[in-house]
């Protein structure tokens, strides 16, 4: 069957495995929005919902879904990669920009068995270590197929954790780092213009994110024990929410850490920009939204000393830009907060290099780099640039999947 024309569908598609709202999400919202404005024609599609709840919100933003419902059996696998395949046939995008590992593995293998000429670019916003084992092993297989034309990291230190890969697959690796949506952005730097970085005078340092193993607050926590005049708050909710109630519990710390729970993205940033410093000591990350936010809030950052954090710290110049701390040292840690607390010198240097480090982490140069990726790849614009389309519109032209 011959390749329709591309008027008839969106170019470029950007895919996840499910929609639950998150920073992924929000980053293809964003990435979509910004090369309709570059004139490519973009659409959003999941391969399922988790939840009908989530289903309904999702197609507001414009996501379109191959099947109605997560996989509950092994083999409904089989009939997901045959819908994928009749998608596929049907709509002939360009390319598709996939992300989230069980997308990354069956689009590759999809465009393959329809015999399309769509280009299938995989991202990874993770280290390899994090994903599930026969995923991972699958993924070495399908990123080496001729349809696999990129594989994107969102940092050098996530490219890496590739390294012992198939050559293939190495070879189609680049590096193209996370920003905030734009909206976001714009969002953020109105709520920093009425804060001033001077000195840490209230002694408040926050934590956003999941209250989970990954992130590391009983280090966080443990720290704070050795600060008697410092608060902490942690913003967020997770599986491991009893666990650290207890740990503040024996550590006598009820009156000076708490933790508000979740709270709506806006609400976050207000109540982070209230603080004087972030901490985020995870064990892992890709390329923290979180950090990015807090850095163009300008609050002073202190970070595990992993690769990717490091990373995430350091400028395009290659200076640090937040203070780095080794994992399971709750001395170290409560060294790195208490000179932010108690030397207003170290607290304005480390916030000025946090809000120029923000900066320089913009969703236009996110766009601008994937436009460039695309274009490398014979895939430009098919008419003059025309204006961006309103917010949650990015990909409404899209035919229902």
């Amino acid at each position: 069957m011959a390749d329709r024309a591309e008027t008839t569908y969106p170019q470029v598609v950007f895919a996840l495995t499910h929609t639950t709202p998150g920073g992924l999400r929000e980053i293809w919202q964003d990435v979509a929005q910004g090369l309709s404005a570059h004139g490519l024609s973009t659409g959003l599609l999941a391969l399922y919902p988790q939840e009908a709840s989530e289903a309904d919100e999702a197609r507001r933003d414009g996501w379109r879904f191959i099947a109605a419902q997560p996989l509950r059996r092994a083999l409904a696998g089989l009939g997901l990669l045959r819908a994928t395949v009749a998608w596929l046939r049907k709509h002939r995008p360009a390319a598709i920009i996939t992300a989230m590992p069980m997308s990354n593995v069956l689009f590759p293998l999809a465009a393959t068995l329809a015999g399309v000429r769509t280009k299938v670019i995989l991202s990874h916003h993770t280290p390899s270590f994090t994903y599930q084992a026969a995923l991972n092993r699958i993924d070495k297989l399908t990123g080496g197929l001729p349809c696999v034309a990129s594989i994107v990291s969102v940092s050098d230190a996530v490219g890496a954790s590739f390294e012992s890969w198939p050559a293939r697959y190495r070879a189609k690796q680049r590096t193209i780092h996370n920003a905030l949506p734009e909206r976001i952005e714009a969002m953020v730097d109105a709520i920093a213009a009425g804060h001033s970085r001077e000195s840490a005078a209230q002694g408040l340092i926050v934590a956003v994110g999941r209250l989970s193993r990954q992130k590391n607050h009983p280090q966080l926590i443990r720290a704070m024990a050795l600060l008697p005049r410092a608060r902490l708050e942690i913003i967020g909710a997770g599986e491991d929410e009893a666990e650290l109630r207890a740990l503040i519990a024996e550590l006598g710390l009820e009156d000076r850490v708490t933790l508000p729970g979740q709270m709506p993205r806006e609400e976050a940033l207000r109540r982070a920009a209230q603080a004087d410093i972030f901490a985020q000591v995870s064990l892992f990350e890709g390329h923290s939204l979180a950090l990015i936010e807090a850095a163009r809030l300008g609050l002073p950052l202190v970070v595990s000393q992993v690769p990717v954090q490091v990373e995430g710290v350091t400028d395009e110049n290659g200076r640090l830009c937040g203070l780095t701390v080794p994992l399971d040292d709750p001395q170290a840690l409560a060294e790195a907060l208490r000179k932010l607390l108690d030397e207003p010198a170290a607290y304005r240097l480390w916030a000025e290099r946090s809000m120029r480090l923000g900066m320089m982490r913009g969703s236009k140069a996110l766009i601008d780099r994937y436009a460039a990726l695309l274009a490398s790849h014979g895939i430009n614009a098919a008419k003059a640039p025309r204006p961006a389309p309103e917010p949650r519109a990015a990909a409404r032209d899209m035919s229902k999947a």
